[in-house]
């Protein structure tokens, strides 16, 4: 009779136990999937860049970019800047992409990209260099 009652003490012991840790999983999981949108945004925007620069100076392409309310993507700028993409989400820096891949550089013209926006990027010379930025 006594051992029934002790080991449903015990299972509802170690469900207590595990449900601080079944959601604070949750809780990254939600944030993780957020953030793969945002992420494929800066990815697309990676890619359309490499695009541009790759066909040479006078070269155009729009790519449609979907961020949240509180998400912006920083391009260009000076010294490293003039080499990366920046994700900031509610003005926190979340992720930094920098052009690697080819020797892209970005305008020092720092542009920002909010919302949902068809963004073109031209590829222009500038003292010699190619130098790929947002085209208004």
């Amino acid at each position: 009779m006594i051992g029934m009652p002790l080991k449903l003490m015990v299972s509802f012991l170690l469900i207590g136990l595990m449900l601080p840790t079944i959601v604070g999983m949750v809780s990254v999981v939600e944030e993780q999937s957020s953030n793969a949108d945002t992420y494929s945004d800066c990815s697309a925007v990676e890619d359309c860049i490499y695009r541009v620069f790759r066909s040479g100076s006078g070269s155009l392409e729009t790519v449609h970019v979907d961020l949240g309310p509180k998400e912006t993507i920083v391009l260009g700028g000076t010294g490293v800047d003039a080499h990366s993409i920046r994700l900031y989400v509610n003005e926190e820096l979340k992720k930094t992409v920098y052009l690697n891949k080819a020797p892209v550089m970005l305008s020092e013209e720092v542009s920002e990209i909010v919302g949902s926006v068809d963004v073109t990027f031209g590829c222009v010379i500038e003292d010699r260099k190619l130098v790929v930025g947002v085209v208004n």
